[in-house]
């Protein structure tokens, strides 16, 4: 519940919770107004208003990072395979060797820069909620 600012001084204070037929609510300290709010809104007692979509889905191909890591000195090399023999219970887990990035310009250093490929935050579309039913 909001109750907007609590009177904290050495006084004693009277504070008044008033619940009003068109579902709002409004909070009094000494009798004076401080907020009108509204129980549908603040309140979980009925089902919300609007869900997010179960349907909806965030694009495999979506990239909301917007800052990405600069290109490192090394990479997995990318030609490289497995050998047939390699067991990951006895060898470990198989890594390939790691080789020159052709795309390194300089010393490495953990800086992030803009990520060319950033398309914002992705917002999970909503719908409205089947189940909810307004309550006056």
């Amino acid at each position: 519940m909001k109750v907007g600012r609590i009177q904290d001084d050495e006084y004693t204070h009277l504070y008044t919770l008033t619940l009003n037929p068109d579902n709002t609510y409004e909070v009094k300290i000494d009798n004076k107004k401080v907020e009108l709010w509204s129980l549908e809104e603040d309140w979980d007692l009925l089902p919300l208003k609007r869900i997010k979509d179960p349907e909806a889905k965030k694009p495999e191909d979506w990239d909301d990072r917007e800052k990405d890591w600069d290109t490192p000195e090394e990479i997995p090399d990318p030609d490289a395979k497995k050998p047939d023999d390699w067991e990951d219970e006895m060898d470990r887990e198989w890594e390939p060797p790691r080789i020159k990035n052709p795309e390194y310009k300089g010393e490495w250093k953990p800086q992030k820069t803009d990520d060319p490929n950033y398309r914002g935050k992705w917002v999970h579309p909503e719908i409205d909620n089947p189940e909810h039913v307004a309550d006056p």
